[in-house]
């Protein structure tokens, strides 16, 4: 009897010992930054160009410099600039720049522009103060471009990487 008990016991004192499940821990992380932004300033101005046979191409670069591929397209002109905008991005982060590509539209045929950044276009870091991003372009002008004014839009686009 004695036996029993003890067999007993020690089925009933090993069933109540034994691990039914376990269980771990683990440390939940979240780093919150500031959203990226991005202000418009002034726009992208070419400024005066004649229209010829030869056409070509008209640059203006981000800091404000114009130049030809065929200086008789350059007529005397002010207020040529390049665009800019004021990016604001977490101290230490990068983001990237994304300018397509635009037509000009007006009196004749459309114009190509092609757009260059001040900043680069990736792995642009972030400041976590105002970061100043110029936006220069090269239109091409078609040979007889048609008198008149030409205009677009173009969408200039930050994000982190």
């Amino acid at each position: 009897m004695k036996k029993i008990t003890f067999i007993l016991f020690a089925l009933i004192t090993g069933t109540t010992f034994a691990q039914s499940k376990a269980s771990g821990t683990a440390t939940v992380n979240a780093e919150i930054v500031s959203p990226i932004s991005i202000t418009d300033g002034t726009d992208l101005n070419f400024g005066r160009i004649i229209g010829n046979s030869a056409g070509g191409t008209v640059t203006v670069a981000t800091d404000n410099e114009r130049t030809a591929s065929n200086d008789e397209l350059l007529a005397p002109s002010t207020g040529v600039q390049a665009a800019s905008f004021t990016v604001k991005a977490a101290e230490g982060y990068n983001y990237k720049i994304t300018i397509p590509s635009i037509e000009l539209t007006g009196a004749g045929d459309v114009m190509p522009v092609e757009f260059t950044s001040s900043l680069g276009n990736t792995n642009v870091q972030g400041s976590g103060a105002d970061q100043t991003l110029n936006v220069g372009g090269k239109i091409t002008v078609n040979s007889s471009q048609a008198e008149g004014d030409y205009t677009g839009k173009v969408e200039v686009t930050v994000a982190y990487e």
